[in-house]
């Protein structure tokens, strides 16, 4: 039912006023003045406020003024009663806040009239406000599942990387054990022909020589030629350390990811960190592509959050390596090629990460950057990846990032980033655009 409050300090009017909205079916709440009708529109919460204009304590004016002033109370329209319809106080009063006026006598019709307007205002009011709760609820819910989304897709890439990067360090590990293990039985061929030349050189000093002793050396050196130490133990050196080599560049690659997990802005050399993200995720290119890189001597150092733009070059490498991969399938050649070139121009450094894919089609090349836009199967990419590199570079960095492509012959995405940081520029985490 809607409720009318009523402020009047005439007990007649306030009785028949009460009776009136009674009998058109209104709830009717009131007070004899100003302070009492701004105490009960707090507790009651009406749908609508008749105020008499001339009121002991405080007037209606003073009490719309209150009333208006209040964000609580603000929305309940006000309508004045006033006794002086054509003197300075209906303009005193609609300066007030007031949303109509009634002037004394009034015509129960005009009044309910205009009641009816400003409880229909009030309603589409109210309306709104529980649509826009409503839409606030949703855009909660979907941040927190983009938040969660997104959680779910670093902590599925984190995984992919772990196994990715196991593997590139199990590979030289493999193979520096096989070596460990030649170079074992080789030592022990080796301890073998040198134990039995001691002895020989031991009875070549007393001047007794026994023939089975010669024999002995004989067979050990034998043995030491037949597995042709003198060639294969410096080559499985050689190969034992460049595995040692190849971990410890992997693992430093991925201190250095490790490292760059921070949240504020710091220089960051371009180059080193792009052969970083390179090695960290070779695991996903190797087998369909050859990654070169061309750098401009001398870059300089640019502001990033390190872990952020370490997060943009692994999305845009994975994005090549897809790309390139279908096309390996569709045209059955065994490798395709990504290049990855940095150079400074006109304030910024440029980027630009090319690949020999299969191209993005012109229908969706305006939604690449689109959260959860994705062309692969259910299961096999969340869309996410390039939405991301688009909220790192643009809103958390202040730079841009755009692609050309061509269908069948491949894509580039240019990345330019400002040298310096722009004043009022945001340091916190790009992502919170898209939750994280």
């Amino acid at each position: 039912m809607t409720k009318i409050l009523i402020a009047d300090d005439a007990p007649d009017i306030l009785e028949l006023l009460t009776y009136m909205l009674r009998m058109d079916g209104y709830e009717v709440v009131a007070a004899a003045d100003g302070k009492r009708a701004i105490e009960l529109a707090s507790t009651e919460g009406p749908d609508c406020i008749l105020l008499d204009v001339m009121m002991p304590e405080m007037d209606g004016i003073e009490a719309c003024r209150r009333l208006k002033a209040d964000p609580r109370l603000r929305p309940i329209p006000v309508i004045l009663v006033t006794g002086k319809a054509a003197d300075d106080d209906v303009v005193k009063g609609l300066d007030a806040g007031a949303d109509d006026y009634v002037a004394k006598p009034f015509r129960k019709e005009i009044l309910a009239a205009r009641l009816r307007s400003v409880v229909r205002v009030k309603r589409d009011h109210d309306t709104i406000l529980r649509i826009n709760d409503h839409l606030r609820a949703e855009i909660a819910e979907r941040k927190r599942m983009e938040t969660e989304l997104a959680r779910a897709q670093r902590l599925e890439s984190i995984g992919r990387l772990a196994a990715g990067i196991a593997h590139e360090i199990n590979t030289p590990i493999q193979y520096i054990g096989d070596n460990l293990r030649f170079m074992e039985r080789a030592l022990a061929d080796l301890r073998g022909l040198i134990d039995a030349s001691g002895r020989l050189l031991r009875g070549v000093k007393e001047g007794a020589i026994a023939g089975g002793l010669v024999a002995e050396v004989e067979a050990a050196v034998r043995q030491v030629g037949s597995d042709d130490l003198t060639e294969e133990l410096p080559k499985a050196v050689r190969e034992a350390l460049e595995g040692v080599q190849s971990v410890a560049r992997t693992v430093r690659a991925m201190k250095a990811f490790a490292q760059a997990e921070g949240e504020q802005k710091t220089p960051i050399d371009v180059g080193q960190s792009i052969e970083n993200a390179i090695i960290v995720c070779r695991n996903e290119w190797k087998n369909v592509a050859d990654v070169a890189t061309d750098f401009e001597p001398d870059l300089p150092l640019i502001p990033c959050v390190p872990g952020q733009f370490n997060e943009v070059v692994l999305n845009l490498l994975r994005n090549a390596a897809q790309a390139i991969a279908e096309a390996v399938a569709a045209a059955g050649v065994p490798k395709g090629r990504i290049t990855v070139r940095a150079r400074r121009d006109a304030g910024t450094v440029e980027i630009r990460v090319e690949d020999t894919g299969i191209g993005i089609p012109e229908e969706i090349r305006s939604r690449v950057f689109d959260p959860f836009f994705t062309t692969r199967p259910v299961g096999q990419g969340t869309g996410q990846g390039l939405a991301v590199a688009h909220a790192i570079v643009v809103q958390g960095h202040g730079g841009t990032i755009t692609f050309d492509t061509q269908t069948g012959r491949g894509t580039t995405f240019v990345i330019r980033l400002p040298l310096a940081q722009k004043a009022g520029e945001p340091r916190d985490d790009a992502r919170s655009s898209l939750g994280r």
